[in-house]
């Protein structure tokens, strides 16, 4: 954009020509002949306008009193002009939303940036009535975006802020990366990226390790919602998002040999917000460990890892709109195997592809939404000692409709139907399609009191699989009476196809499986405690039937649907955010209680508490970010006279960043660290995790 240079004339426009002559005549030549100031001949002024925190604040309004020049700065904050100025003159300075400040010409030369203080506008309150979280009632427990300094962090970092959860890995970071849900299996937890569910099909389980740090900005955990959760979702649906972020490039090193950067464009193109994302991640892995008392050295634990992503965005029209997403990544790591039988050769190459249209137009009465996805993924083994050489190939498709509508003052129904067609073709299992259809109408009652009622009814139905309506229902209850704000529950029933592995697997698949099934009861109350910052406490019970469980049949291991258990889980999550002082915080508990009713004894792999609690502070231009992460001992394997178990483990992890602001753009560099005790520990038994890491990041955005 063109600066925008305006003298004190065209700043009256109002003013006649001849009047002008006239003025000037009687004023300016007598001020010229008497006025003892100076001129500042052909001076050359640049700068730039930024609020406290370095950020541009466009279009910014400079008015020299003396010299009678207008500057407006750009969008970028940029203002240039070049002209004669008087001789300690000064210039006011003034933008909406901030405060105005008046500098000498002298000093804005010198500093050439000009800082401006956020002013609070006075207005006339306005009343907007509003409902969160429409599409449930159940509060989200655990959302977070990441900040400026915390770039180069994994997401287990980020996903343990949810009550409940713990990350299974088969060690170091070329393991595979798995999450579960109050000690359930991690196919029961539906994780889903921009809106595409990333589960595989083929083992029903998401791999996080396929997708890159830098990839992911935020997440949120829905603990319950029979539209997501009906089929997938049993422990409650983890959202990834990508989110709006700065052009940037970042670059880190770290120990273990680890080395990445990502480069991330932002801009509009032919109307269309487009952002375009490439980075490279490689890690040498191997590490030292003691298990069992003995001293050894995981090797085989390398990992080479690029990405590219795409998004783009559009208001067709004001009603209209359009997004696409598209993410690959593509993976070439070792198989370290078991630290008891290790193996320094096994390889496994395997690539993650996903893609997602979104249209969505408003009415008067409501919205829509139409979504179409697709996830696709590769993968190659090659295991020489057991002469094992694999290949899969899994593809799922997916279209989905949403609608809102408001159909009275008190009435809102929300309708969902989906298609959805996987196939897979592997050596282990062979070719094989499934479709599914589901849907569902939901709708939400408004009655004396603000008391929100929403039963809920859906359909699934899949050819030769399954074919059940499914029910639910859930109340939401305003409160208002000192802190408790809310309280809410929900009662219903979800269920998980058996995967293409449980099917069809050689040797050993089962075709005749039925779906897991689980009735899920969940009770919350929401406490607001002002400066203090929020409670929300949840007690919730899972009944499920039918589990699949692989067991031991002459020479193989086949599945069936034998086993049936029970999972109860208190959990109290508290977030505070102090603005004035550049805070926040967050803590939160979990008790967990499992029942296998085969054999009366606790899940496999299921703590008993997990806790964690964090705490960010950004004085200035650094930002200091601390985490604790604790998980009970869990049972590995049964056995007798005693079973076979992970110990209870404790971890801390923190970050030190710091910012400069300059005319180009903000520099961050920021120093993490995990497992700040060095502590040993291990997520699957027989694999056991690095030690303390460190890491350095360095980050250019504008």
């Amino acid at each position: 954009m063109r600066l925008r240079i305006r003298t004190h004339s065209k700043v009256s426009p109002n003013l006649r020509r001849g009047f002008f002559y006239v003025l000037s005549t009687i004023f300016l030549f007598p001020t010229a002949l008497l006025s003892s100031e100076s001129k500042i001949n052909n001076s050359y002024l640049q700068g730039r306008t930024l609020d406290l925190n370095g950020q541009i604040i466009p279009y910014v309004s400079l008015i020299f009193q003396k010299s009678e020049i207008f500057l407006l700065s750009d969008e970028h904050g940029h203002f240039s002009y070049s002209s004669t100025f008087v001789e300690n003159d000064s210039v006011f300075i003034q933008r909406i939303g901030y405060k105005n400040e008046m500098l000498l010409v002298d000093e804005l030369f010198r500093s050439r940036v000009i800082k401006l203080t956020p002013d609070v506008l006075q207005m006339e309150s306005i009343h907007v009535k509003g409902e969160a979280n429409t599409d449930g009632i159940l509060a989200i427990l655990g959302r977070h975006t990441k900040t400026q300094g915390s770039a180069a962090r994994d997401h287990k970092n980020m996903l343990t802020r949810i009550p409940g959860m713990t990350i299974k890995s088969y060690g170091g970071p070329a393991g595979i990366s798995t999450l579960s849900m109050d000690g359930g299996p991690s196919s029961h937890t539906l994780v889903m990226v921009n809106g595409i569910d990333i589960s595989s099909a083929q083992n029903g389980e998401a791999d996080l390790s396929q997708l890159p740090l830098p990839f992911i900005e935020s997440m949120s955990y829905i603990p319950y919602d029979i539209t997501q959760s009906g089929a997938g979702g049993i422990d409650g649906v983890v959202k990834l998002e990508t989110g709006d972020q700065r052009t940037h490039l970042n670059i880190s090193q770290g120990s273990f040999g680890h080395q990445a950067y990502d480069l991330y464009l932002n801009n509009q193109i032919q109307g269309f917000w487009t952002s375009v994302q490439v980075g490279e991640r490689f890690e040498k892995g191997n590490y030292p460990v003691i298990w069992d008392g003995n001293k050894s050295y995981r090797k085989n634990n390398q990992l080479a890892q690029q990405f590219g992503a795409l998004t783009l965005r559009k208001m067709i029209r004001s009603d209209l709109y359009l997004q696409l997403i598209a993410m690959t990544s593509h993976q070439s790591r070792g198989v370290a195997g078991l630290i008891w039988s290790p193996d320094t050769i096994s390889h496994r190459d395997d690539q993650l592809t996903l893609l997602g249209t979104t249209l969505g137009w408003i009415r008067k009465t409501g919205s829509s939404h139409l979504h179409i996805t697709s996830r696709q993924s590769k993968e190659k083994y090659d295991n020489p000692y057991l002469n094992i050489h694999s290949n899969h190939f899994v593809e799922g498709h997916q279209i989905n409709l949403e609608d809102k509508r408001q159909i009275s003052n008190n009435i809102e129904m929300k309708s969902d139907w989906q298609i959805k067609i996987d196939r897979i073709r592997s050596v282990n299992t062979g070719d094989h399609s499934r479709s599914s259809l589901s849907g569902s109408l939901a709708p939400t009652l408004q009655t004396f009191g603000n008391i929100r009622l929403i039963p809920k009814v859906k359909l699934h139905y899949s050819p030769d699989l399954y074919q059940e309506v499914l029910n639910d229902f859930q109340i939401h209850v305003p409160i208002g009476v000192g802190p408790l704000s809310s309280i809410a529950f929900s009662s219903g029933e979800v269920f998980k196809y058996p995967s293409f592995n449980d099917q069809f697997w050689e040797p050993g698949g089962n075709p005749n499986l039925k779906p897991e099934e689980t009735e899920v009861t969940t009770i919350q109350s929401s406490f607001d405690l002002n400066r203090f910052g929020s409670l929300h406490l949840q007690w919730q019970i899972k009944r499920s039937h039918n589990l699949i469980q692989w067991m031991p049949v002459l020479s193989y291991w086949q599945p069936g649907n034998v086993q049936s258990a029970t999972r109860e889980s208190s959990k109290a999550l508290w977030q505070v955010e102090l603005r004035d002082i550049n805070v926040s915080a967050f803590a939160h508990y979990t008790l967990i209680r499992t029942r296998d009713h085969d054999r009366e004894l606790p899940l496999r792999y299921a703590p008993q508490r997990t806790a964690a609690f964090g705490l960010i502070w950004s004085p200035a231009q650094f930002e200091i970010n601390f985490e604790y992460n604790y998980v009970s001992d869990r049972i590995s394997m049964y056995g007798y006279p005693e079973d076979v178990m992970i110990e209870a483990t404790g971890l801390w992890s923190g970050s030190l960043a710091h910012s400069w602001n300059g005319n180009l753009g903000q520099l961050t560099l920021i120093v993490s660290a995990d497992n700040l005790e060095d502590t040993r520990y291990e997520t699957i038994k027989g694999y056991p995790e690095p030690g303390r890491t460190y890491r350095i990041s360095t980050k250019f955005s504008k």
